[in-house]
């Protein structure tokens, strides 16, 4: 009986200790924070102003197969990022992330009929790639995609302009894939 005692409080203090070792230190989430709210309205929402030029993302060179870029680049520059949750031709619907600074949430697979989309449209001279991130490094490499690589519960970033009605035209899809 003791040395299960001891054992369940050494297996907590292990626990303990492992995830603090996890958390991020205080000046990165400030900067994080800081970086958050410029990029926010004040009501929470992400928007984008100016001129297409200044909201699109770096756009790969799509002739050759394979390109490495900046992480930072692409995930700052985008103006949706989430779950679709539909498709059709020519369109699909976005469920999107939710950020808190702290803390990423993302519509769970076969839940994203229930929650509130946003509608994105493509034309032909949208760029349709597919970003490979290593996990561990943050490396990315992007590769020619297509529209019909856009399935149901895919991680995308949408890039383009957001019209009036409040539906985005899309001039590049990032379709994300983690490589642990």
């Amino acid at each position: 009986m003791r040395h299960t005692k001891t054992a369940k409080t050494m297996i907590l203090l292990l626990c303990a200790a492992l995830l603090t070792g996890c958390g991020t230190n205080g000046k990165e989430r400030e900067t994080t924070s800081q970086e958050n709210a410029a990029d926010t309205s004040p009501d929470g929402k992400e928007e984008t102003t100016g001129s297409d030029s200044e909201n699109a993302a770096p756009l790969a060179d799509t002739s050759s197969t394979e390109q490495s870029v900046n992480l930072d680049d692409l995930l700052n520059t985008a103006v949706l990022r989430g779950s679709v949750s539909d498709f059709q031709d020519g369109s699909f619907q976005v469920v999107p992330d939710q950020d808190d600074g702290q803390l990423l949430m993302s519509a769970a697979p076969g839940m994203e009929d229930d929650m509130e989309s946003t509608k994105v449209s493509y034309g032909e001279d949208c760029v349709f790639q597919t970003a490979h991130i290593e996990s561990a490094t943050g490396t990315v490499t992007l590769e020619a995609a297509s529209a019909s690589d856009v399935k149901k519960s895919t991680n995308v970033y949408v890039y383009g302009t957001v019209q009036e009605n409040g539906e985005i035209h899309a001039t590049k899809v990032l379709i994300l894939r983690f490589q642990y």
